[in-house]
């Protein structure tokens, strides 16, 4: 049944082929009288369009020389038939005003000619670039990109781009769908198949296939190193192979569903390790038990943990020291970083449990001044820039 198939399908492209050069090689035959009003569908635009039949001959493969058959035709025909010669002559006069719109509507077939030449390669280019999103309007090739961000189930309205239009892609290529991002390359191979792509656009799809390659590849370092660290033993999971991590992770607006998976994974991990460093941290800065999960008040309500202090230091070598209160003392920080700051601190329980250390007085290069209300905040502005430079 198959092979019937096929066998019909082939005979039928070959008299389809055979019948078009029929049509192409047949000249028209013209009778007496010439009937002028049907060589105004010549320009292919009325009923039947560029396969209307004139004389024989479609519109789409009329020739100048066709026409000049026509004239000369018409001129033998008028020559031998009855009537006074003025009145020959006004027709003859009349009738090659005609002939010049003629010339001019074989023109206009020929953009129609040239119109379907550039459809039909387009519809070729985007059916071979086995891109969805690949289409053609009138002859011009189009893309639909889709944007999206990680974490996001949002899509914006798809955009479409032509061949000599790269400067509407959007700036940041990761935000292309996933699929966009394949599509991308497809989309220019079309457009150069098509010959649609103009020369001024070619430099700028070339940069921005290029840069997206080296962002996919950079991407997939990325989660293949969160992947590493995560499975690795405890001892390598440390600050600075978290850090590094972090600091190579530009991907926030990526749309790979991975990117943002990794990023969960990179956020979690920063807590595993933190919970363990600082809590060895803040207990070799002398932080007693019962104040490892202390708080510190930063600004009015903005309390933060005690042992962050101590971690940041101990990681930026800053020397940091916290006295616990004992019968003539009261608790106590010291940073010596690019500044020296001593704190001098109250307890407070914490409605839903917990220690706020509450800063009392403070001692910033040997000057020392009561804490309030007004001067807190630049307290711990001095102590965040202490902490982070060492001396």
């Amino acid at each position: 049944m198959m092979l019937r198939t096929a066998t019909f399908a082939a005979v039928a492209m070959g008299l389809a082929v055979s019948m078009s050069s029929v049509f192409a090689q047949t000249p028209p035959q013209f009778n007496c009288p010439v009937r002028l009003e049907l060589l105004t569908e010549i320009d292919g635009a009325g009923v039947g369009g560029l396969d209307r039949l004139i004389y024989g001959v479609r519109a789409r493969d009329w020739k100048p020389e066709f026409l000049d058959q026509a004239l000369r035709r018409y001129e033998a025909c008028q020559a031998v038939a009855p009537g006074p010669q003025s009145l020959k002559d006004a027709e003859r006069a009349d009738a090659l005003r005609q002939f010049q719109l003629f010339r001019g509507s074989l023109q206009q077939r020929d953009r129609l000619l040239a119109q379907e030449a550039r459809q039909a390669s387009a519809q070729t280019a985007a059916a071979q670039s086995g891109a969805a999103q690949i289409g053609q309007r009138d002859g011009v090739l189009t893309w639909a990109y889709t944007t999206r961000r990680a974490g996001s189930a949002f899509a914006s309205e798809p955009r479409s781009i032509t061949c000599a239009e790269p400067e509407k892609m959007p700036q940041d290529l990761l935000t292309l769908s996933p699929q966009s991002q394949l599509e991308l390359p497809k989309f220019y191979a079309a457009c150069v198949q098509a010959h649609q792509m103009p020369g001024s656009a070619v430099a700028l799809f070339k940069e921005s296939i290029d840069e997206l390659a080296q962002e996919r590849q950079a991407q997939a370092g990325f989660i293949a190193s969160v992947r590493n660290l995560v499975a690795a033993l405890p001892q390598q999971q440390t600050d600075q192979s978290v850090s590094a991590l972090e600091k190579a992770n530009r991907f926030q607006s990526s749309s790979e569903p991975a990117v943002n998976a990794a990023a969960d994974q990179l956020t979690t991990l920063r807590q595993q390790v933190d919970a363990r460093e600082c809590a060895a941290h803040g207990k070799q800065a002398g932080i007693p038990a019962d104040l490892l999960r202390a708080q510190y008040l930063v600004e009015w309500s903005t309390p933060a943990p005690l042992v962050g202090m101590a971690c940041t230091a101990a990681r930026n070598g800053v020397p940091f020291r916290f006295s616990a209160k004992g019968l003539l003392s009261k608790d106590s920080f010291e940073v010596k970083g690019a500044t020296s700051i001593k704190v001098v601190l109250a307890r407070q329980q914490m409605a839903e449990g917990g220690v706020l250390l509450v800063p009392l007085e403070g001692t910033v290069q040997g000057k020392t001044f009561e804490v309030t209300r007004q001067n807190l905040q630049v307290l711990a502005q001095q102590i965040r820039v202490a902490l982070k430079t060492s001396r």
